[in-house]
């Protein structure tokens, strides 16, 4: 994994104003968003037990296991131009998705593994795919969604939004869950 200079240098200069002198950089990659992860950066001062550490321009940087494999050969940069200003990730391993061609049920699938379900997680969660049926895409809530009193907000405004947004061709998005017998929501009924 590579921290640019620039990056380092504006790093410094944020951490500088509010951390603990020593501070350094923890990089974490989670799995999920419109390119198959999500990057976040936060300030450290120590390493956990399964941490990758390593120095750029003599910053500590901390990485954790799953996200050094997900990124272990990534360079992190900080990029400023009329258009952008911010952190830029470019990552090697990012997976690339079914091709726009690819049968819908495996592009739903995509959408539902790497940007509905990293969210639901959280919340001990998962959407799997049923089955598409006359454009109509049927899916079952499972974990801490299985019953949950949220699952029909979940499903409006966050699953359908999502999946009508990135596919216009499907028709309603059907949530086919027995709600009722759900052992260990997220939030009871």
């Amino acid at each position: 994994m590579q921290v640019t200079s620039k990056a380092v240098q504006k790093i410094r200069e944020l951490g500088e104003k509010q951390q603990p002198e020593g501070f350094g950089l923890r990089v974490i990659v989670e799995l999920g968003g419109a390119e198959g992860f999500y990057y976040d950066l936060d300030f450290e001062t120590a390493a956990k037990p399964d941490d990758q550490v390593f120095e750029a321009d003599g910053l500590k940087v901390y990485v954790d296991k799953a996200s050094w494999e997900r990124f272990g050969e990534g360079t992190i940069d900080y990029v400023e131009s009329p258009e952008f200003s911010g952190f830029h990730f470019d990552n090697p391993n990012k997976p690339t998705g079914p091709a726009d061609d690819a049968p819908l049920a495996t592009r739903v699938q995509w959408v539902l593994d790497t940007e509905i379900n990293p969210g639901v997680a959280g919340h001990g969660g998962q959407v799997q795919l049923v089955d598409i049926q006359d454009g109509n895409v049927l899916v079952r809530f499972g974990g801490g969604c299985h019953g949950c009193s949220a699952s029909s907000a979940t499903l409006k405004y966050g699953v359908e939004q999502r999946l009508k947004d990135k596919f216009p061709e499907i028709g309603e998005v059907i949530d086919v869950t027995d709600h009722a017998t759900g052992s260990n929501p997220y939030y009871q009924h």
